[in-house]
């Protein structure tokens, strides 16, 4: 997920802003800069309240380590010199570069990786099942025996939970992302949301960017800019987005679907991937998914051929 943090120096310097809220025993809110992060936590079943809040500092500490590097960030991996990023930015640039996709800046990670980071800080603190949720690409921690029930939205323009997927430790699930059409970044394909479940949250962050990308196909019903006209301060801003999509065909919904399983199958054979679902108007598919319910029906209006 790209999204920008170049508000972190006012935020950091306002000393009477409220960086987080307790929402419930063993759940905090945390808005602070561009993070927007419910943090859960707990050991034997007893909330981790206070552990919670303190993750606040770790969060802090990193957009500081980020900022610090964000003109290297913006770049694409293939412009950025070798081992001249240490810490959370050199991880960012690791998982693109594991994607393989060139357009792809170690931005379209920065959501998973700050996840990613609460929830190691956690875990190693005893936290025995640990859920963080940064703006929707969410890392987890589990200890054995540990499980939980995860929410999806497989289109997020209609900002509704219609998947629901059962995870146990052994699934060895420790991120999810979804990225598509009405999402808080920009995306170069069609699909209503493609959600990628990995090891980590920031390869399954830069996975569900790519793969939501690889589900364009050229159409009349499709329409594209660019990046920059909508955000001249995009990494991206000379690539074309998509802005709008009107009803596709059934042949153009197939095409795309059948793109983005292609590429979600050569990079769960590279180990990237453990499962994925994938929503493009009124069709899925999934790979490999867990047990997963569907709680809402994808609407069936007709397509024409």
């Amino acid at each position: 997920m790209q999204y920008q943090i170049r508000d972190h120096d006012r935020l950091a310097s306002a000393p009477d802003s409220v960086p987080y809220r307790v929402l419930e025993d063993g759940k905090v809110y945390v808005d602070y800069g561009p993070v927007s992060m419910v943090i859960m936590a707990d050991k034997d079943g007893r909330p981790l309240t206070d552990l919670c809040c303190q993750a606040f500092a770790v969060i802090e500490e990193a957009l500081k380590e980020l900022t610090s590097s964000l003109d290297l960030l913006r770049l694409y991996p293939g412009q950025i010199p070798l081992r001249i990023l240490a810490g959370l930015p050199a991880q960012m640039l690791e998982a693109v570069l594991a994607v393989e996709e060139p357009t792809l800046t170690p931005m379209a990670t920065v959501a998973g990786a700050l996840a990613d980071l609460v929830a190691d800080w956690l875990f190693a603190r005893g936290a025995q099942r640990v859920s963080v949720n940064n703006g929707g690409d969410v890392a987890l921690r589990l200890a054995p025996g540990q499980k939980l029930n995860l929410g999806i939205m497989s289109s997020l323009a209609a900002g509704q939970v219609d998947l629901v997927v059962p995870i146990k430790a052994e699934d060895g699930i420790g991120g999810v992302a979804t990225s598509g059409l009405g999402g808080r970044s920009f995306t170069r394909g069609i699909a209503q949301g493609v959600s990628v479940f990995s090891s980590r949250c920031i390869l399954a962050d830069a996975l569900a960017t790519h793969l939501a990308n690889t589900t364009y196909v050229p159409s009349p019903r499709v329409l594209t800019t660019k990046a920059g006209v909508f955000d001249p301060q995009s990494d991206i801003r000379d690539l074309d987005v998509v802005a709008a999509v009107d009803r596709l065909t059934r042949r153009e919904v197939r095409q795309a679907l059948a793109q983005v399983e292609q590429e979600a199958l050569r990079q769960k054979h590279k180990g990237n991937l453990l499962a994925m679902t994938a929503r493009v108007q009124d069709q899925m598919i999934q790979i490999n998914m867990p047990g997963s319910q569907v709680e809402q029906n994808p609407g069936q209006a007709g397509q024409a051929d």
